[in-house]
């Protein structure tokens, strides 16, 4: 079906828009390989460019051919970032631990700036890798169901043949959406599902990587499963399923299609005696980033490219946000996710679903944040931030906010983390008495 696939100069045109306008916290060759990832999605619901038009066939592959880029060189720049995930777990195992977030010639793992100045625990690392690589699995997501009376939506990504979709009257949409369960063994038994045997016809012109829903219901939320582990354990575990739902996403389009994250989980329970978290800690985590039914629209998901998407205005990532947050800095109220929902909503959530399974965690919540949880979220939402470094004068931050007309100054310090939130208000009227 052609006309389900997305035509080239509208993938250009929105590869284009994507490029100029976001900037993410990584280096410009990552941004690249995330931001192509980004467009398949925009396809399938008719965003940006593709203007309402739902090119719900469009997979990354057609998105890389149409760039004009080497699908075979673009699957190894994507399969090496994980590599180099596995390789930092692997001198972990071997009693030869770093205590940094960084590749064995010192380069941050995915492009990150930070993870070459911050320093973690290899063991909280590993744990979270191992709470994040099993908790998006469909069997562990089926129990959390029935555990904890909730219902979540499952599936996983296989190899289709698409000419065989077609014959059978279904397409992406279809597979993506719909109740399949009950119709694997038919889909494998037809060809539609290409058996793990056949991975090495992966390039055949009919075989893509779809994803096929078993289950319909609401999603995790990435981003609950990211604040939730680190209330629940510590900051690095938090960095660990981080990690783990980075390799899920890029796995989407590597050279052998496999579950990279699930695979790397069970690595580290089979092989790191230290672990001290089994099956039902993945359980309760799915549980804590599980979006009830009644909130589906309220509850942001992030996806990788909206993590490390900078808010123009704050200056820093929603991945840095939440750093921030779990370990009581300062942060501010920014809008995250496609649905731009208000962080705040995501943080009470998280918080209450702790409480839910009696987890009481103290949520800090810093002072000018507070007074914003009385405004209204379009209020917040439009606050215009002004950043200065430690040693700027205040005289001079606010004559900045008077010219620019910010209603709230940022202190970043040289490595881009907050310092603090002023409150302009407070000062202005000296500042104006003067005059």
């Amino acid at each position: 079906m052609p006309k389900k696939i997305a035509p080239r100069e509208l993938i250009e045109q929105d590869f284009h828009h994507l490029k100029t306008s976001e900037r993410l916290y990584t280096v410009p060759k990552i941004e690249d390989l995330i931001l192509m990832q980004s467009i398949e999605g925009r396809a399938h619901n008719g965003a940006g460019a593709f203007n309402k038009r739902f090119y719900v066939n469009t997979t990354i592959d057609d998105i890389v051919t149409a760039l004009g880029r080497s699908p075979k060189v673009v699957k190894s720049k994507r399969q090496e970032l994980i590599d180099e995930i596995v390789e930092f777990v692997d001198s972990s195992l071997a009693d030869d631990p770093r205590e940094r977030l960084v590749t064995r010639n010192g380069r941050p793992l995915l492009g990150i700036p930070q993870f070459k100045e911050r320093t973690v625990n290899y063991h909280d690392i590993l744990r979270g890798l191992y709470l994040g690589g099993l908790r998006d699995d469909p069997e562990i997501r089926k129990k959390t169901q029935e555990i904890y009376k909730i219902k979540i939506g499952y599936g996983k990504c296989y190899l289709v043949n698409t000419k065989v979709m077609e014959e059978l009257g279904l397409d992406g949409e279809m597979l993506a959406h719909q109740e399949n369960e009950d119709k694997l063994s038919y889909y494998k038994s037809c060809g539609l599902i290409v058996a793990d045997a056949k991975t090495r016809h992966r390039s055949a012109r009919h075989i893509k990587y779809l994803y096929i829903r078993h289950h319909v219901g609401p999603g995790q939320s990435d981003d609950a499963a990211m604040v939730a582990s680190g209330l629940l354990y510590n900051v690095d575990v938090a960095l660990g399923v981080f990690l783990a739902d980075t390799i899920d996403t890029l796995d989407k389009y590597v050279s052998i299609y496999r579950d990279q994250d699930k695979e790397l989980a069970l690595y580290i329970k089979d092989n790191y005696t230290f672990l001290g978290l089994d099956k039902k800690d993945v359980y309760e985590l799915a549980y804590l980033a599980a979006i009830p039914e009644n909130r589906v629209d309220e509850i942001p998901d992030s996806s990788l490219r909206y993590l490390l998407s900078i808010d123009d205005e704050a200056g820093q990532s929603t991945l840095e946000t939440h750093l921030n947050f779990i370990e009581g800095k300062p942060f501010l109220p920014i809008a995250i996710s496609y649905k731009r929902i208000l962080i705040s909503v995501l943080y009470d959530f998280v918080g209450d679903k702790l409480k839910s399974i009696k987890k009481e965690v103290v949520l800090k919540l810093p002072e000018a944040f507070a007074k914003e949880l009385e405004s209204s979220v379009a209020k917040v939402m439009q606050r215009r931030f002004i950043t200065v470094s430690p040693q700027t004068s205040l005289k001079s931050a606010l004559a900045k906010v008077e010219a620019r007309k910010g209603e709230l100054i940022i202190v970043k310090d040289e490595f881009g983390n907050i310092l603090g939130v002023v409150n302009p208000s407070d000062f202005l009227v000296f500042l104006r008495g003067r005059g």
